[in-house]
């Protein structure tokens, strides 16, 4: 349903200036937590929020892969309640209102503990919720796309042995098929189990694919780090990603030096951004709407990178098709994106919540069309894949999602 001001008379001086608009408020909201198979590797589990308007109108968001560190669940019951207090009878279209209220109720970052994630479902749901009024896609709510598509790469996840090794090559194989041309390549638990596989991909595939990083995931000190670097930098990678802790800016950026590829890192604050910049420790800034805590931090993050000449990406934590959407709109209109992005979730996971999926191809997420998200739920796929909330497969698995 679209919103607009009254009609007013003719009249010239006269006619009477409009009265403010009445936008529906907030009138419930409801979570729902899933858990979906991964081609390979461990189960992922999501919570689905849903915000209702008084109008009617819905608006879905997605805590996206909750099965990371810290091994703590939210309490769907005690969160639900938070949530209706928060957000009940709240102006449903006053964006920068609730960003700032969740951002007051829930802080703290990606790599510290799930409050983010929180403020990403309660940021993707208000968008949607928004454009839906509104009657437009959400990247019309954003200023306008400058991009229809964004180039992905699939990720192939940690070996923990070279026993891994002929599942992972004949899984590149199938998405090769599937049309993909790109790959991100998860390094560190068996060096020459890395080297066998990177050699087999080569030989088979050779220039027809792009190896668009090595991602460390922030698990290695420097000289570890460097020991691996060693090993596989004689493949054709494009960059490298999360070199060794996260936290230790002054490692990365000595990492940065001691290497000939360009860095990328996971941007989680904009105080975290200017620390990176500071420190001259990155190339690329990797923005998520995960990390970022939602479509304003992405946007915010976007824009910092710019305005210090850095490269950027798109991020993930492999979403389902309702965040997937969230930041294919807000990659639809950032200012540029530099290499190919990670974003590949519903193509990674075996089932989804969307009546249809968001889409790929030939290796490129589309931007939908549709209006809000442009991605619509089915209640039926929620309910075949409902699951309680639990951390104890990720403690018994040390918490690896390959």
């Amino acid at each position: 349903m679209r919103y607009s001001a009254p009609d007013t008379p003719d009249g010239g001086l006269d006619a009477k200036e409009p009265g403010p608009m009445a936008f529906p408020r907030i009138a419930d909201v409801k979570l729902f937590p899933v858990a979906t198979e991964r081609l390979y590797g461990e189960a992922s589990q999501h919570v689905l929020l849903r915000l209702e308007a008084e109008d009617g109108t819905v608006g879905w968001g997605e805590m996206s892969d909750v099965s990371h560190l810290p091994a703590l669940m939210p309490d769907i019951s005690d969160l639900t309640a938070c949530l209706e207090n928060l957000l009940v009878r709240r102006d449903a279209t006053n964006l920068n209102e609730l960003d700032d209220l969740m951002l007051a109720n829930f802080p703290g970052t990606r790599f510290h503990g799930k409050a983010c994630l929180v403020r990403a479902a309660v940021s993707i749901a208000s968008y949607d919720l928004k454009a839906r009024m509104l009657g437009i896609p959400v990247h019309e709510l954003l200023g306008g796309k400058r991009r229809d598509r964004i180039p992905v790469c699939y990720p192939i996840f940690r070996m923990k042995s070279r026993a891994d090794v002929p599942g992972r090559r004949e899984l590149v194989r199938a998405q090769f098929e599937n049309g993909f041309r790109a790959f991100r390549f998860y390094f560190g638990h068996d060096t020459a189990a890395d080297e066998e596989l990177l050699e087999a991909i080569c030989g088979e595939l050779g220039d027809r694919i792009r190896l668009t990083s090595m991602d460390g995931s922030g698990l290695f000190r420097l000289p570890a780090f460097l020991r691996a670097y060693r090993g596989l930098s004689r493949f054709p990678f494009e960059t490298v990603e999360s070199p060794v802790d996260r936290d230790d800016v002054e490692a990365i950026a000595e990492a940065r030096r001691a290497i000939d590829h360009p860095v990328s890192e996971h941007v989680r604050s904009r105080e975290y951004a200017i620390r990176l910049i500071r420190a001259r420790a990155v190339d690329i800034f990797n923005v998520s709407i995960t990390v970022a805590g939602g479509i304003r931090g992405m946007l915010d993050l976007f824009a910092i990178g710019d305005a210090a000449g850095l490269e950027c990406i798109i991020g993930t934590t492999q979403e389902l098709s309702v965040t997937t959407a969230a930041q294919a709109h807000v990659g639809a209109v950032a200012p540029h994106l530099d290499y190919a992005s990670d974003p590949v979730g519903p193509v990674l996971y075996t089932s989804d919540v969307a009546e249809r999926s968001v889409r790929f191809e030939n290796g490129d997420l589309l931007v939908p069309d549709g209006i809000g998200l442009g991605v619509e739920v089915d209640m039926r796929r929620v309910a075949a894949i409902s699951a309680p909330l639990s951390s104890l497969k990720d403690v018994l698995s040390s918490f690896s999602r390959g």
